[in-house]
C-alpha cells in the first residue's frame, strides 16, 4: 500500500487535466473564429436539370417444379 499513489496528485492531476482541456478548446473556437471563410472556394457546386424516369413493375415469375432421379454407384478401389 506504500506505493498507491496519494489523494492529493489525483487531485493535482485531474485539476490539470481540465485546465489544458480548456484552454484547448479556447485555443481551437479562437482559431475557427477566425477563418477568412471568403477566400475559400465553395466545396460543393450545384446545377440543375430535368429528366424523365419510366418504372416498371413486371409480375413475379410463375414457380414450376420438377421431378428427377439421380442414381450413385460406389465403385471398389482398382
Amino acid at each position: 500500500m506504500a506505493d498507491d499513489i496519494s489523494n492529493k496528485t489525483i487531485v493535482v492531476l485531474v485539476v490539470l487535466t481540465v485546465i489544458i482541456s480548456v484552454l484547448g478548446a479556447l485555443v481551437v473556437t479562437n482559431g475557427i473564429g477566425k477563418m477568412d471563410a471568403g477566400a475559400q472556394k465553395p466545396a460543393v457546386t450545384t446545377s440543375s436539370s430535368q429528366g424523365k424516369v419510366s418504372l416498371t413493375i413486371l409480375p413475379e415469375p410463375e414457380t414450376t417444379t420438377a421431378n428427377g432421379m439421380v442414381t450413385f454407384t460406389v465403385l471398389p478401389n482398382a
